[in-house]
């Protein structure tokens, strides 16, 4: 992840004029990817290059596909950002990449009717178990935003306010069951069987999803410049 964010970032700051390399700060920041530290890099010039990494962890209990999951949220993203400020004031205009190492997973709970509803069709806790979930999403995807906030023209500290959206697509769902020792479900082709129908539930897993393929952003932070 290290070696992605740096070659991106690198990349942007070569576009910056020489005579706007001179300045750099940091800032701590809270919001919807969790608590980040982000470096900036820039001068006086219109564009300042910034590298953060963020993260959070969060959990909740959920209902999907009419099965009720204990469910974990790992938010963890390392942003390479291009800032253009017009006319070299706070106010910013923003667009970059962002390594998006976010993953959902979840535990079911069984339903007290003692059977699941596995893709339409009825399965009994008692030979399936519980079932893990995961959601994953693409590694590499864009942002876009607006904000305020620069590398302060002298040294001391400054605030910084994000508005923008991850274009994070539609998430990936892998359904695993746990099942139990002696559970007919074992059987090869009792197996290739309960497949079939996890697939089909998966479908409709990503079906429900499909909505929050943008990621919401807002973030304020505290900036110093050294």
């Amino acid at each position: 992840m290290n070696r992605i964010c740096s070659a991106i970032v690198i990349s942007a700051l070569l576009i910056l004029p020489a005579a706007s390399r001179a300045e750099v700060g940091i800032a701590g920041t809270v919001g919807s990817l969790g608590v980040g530290l982000e470096l900036t890099v820039g001068g006086t010039g219109p564009l300042q290059g910034r590298l953060g990494l963020h993260g959070y962890e969060y959990s909740d209990r959920r209902e999907a596909s009419d099965i009720e999951y204990d469910g974990e949220a790992n938010l963890r993203t390392a942003t390479a950002l291009l800032d253009w400020h017009p006319g070299s004031r706070g106010f910013r205009l923003t667009g970059g990449l962002v390594y998006n190492d976010t993953e959902i997973t979840g535990s079911s709970l069984p339903p007290a009717s003692g059977v699941y509803d596995i893709g339409g069709v009825p399965v009994p806790v008692a030979i399936l178990g519980t079932l893990d979930g995961k959601v994953e999403f693409e590694p590499i995807v864009p942002y876009a935003g607006l904000g305020w906030g620069r590398a302060p023209g002298s040294s001391g500290f400054g605030v910084t306010l994000d508005l923008g959206v991850i274009f994070q697509g539609e998430g990936e769902v892998t359904l695993t069951p746990v099942i139990p020792a002696g559970s007919p479900l074992n059987n090869p082709l009792a197996r290739e069987a309960l497949q079939i129908l996890l697939d089909r539930e998966e479908r409709e897993l990503q079906d429900d999803i499909a909505d929050y393929d943008l990621y919401p952003v807002v973030s304020l932070g505290i900036s110093y410049r050294f």
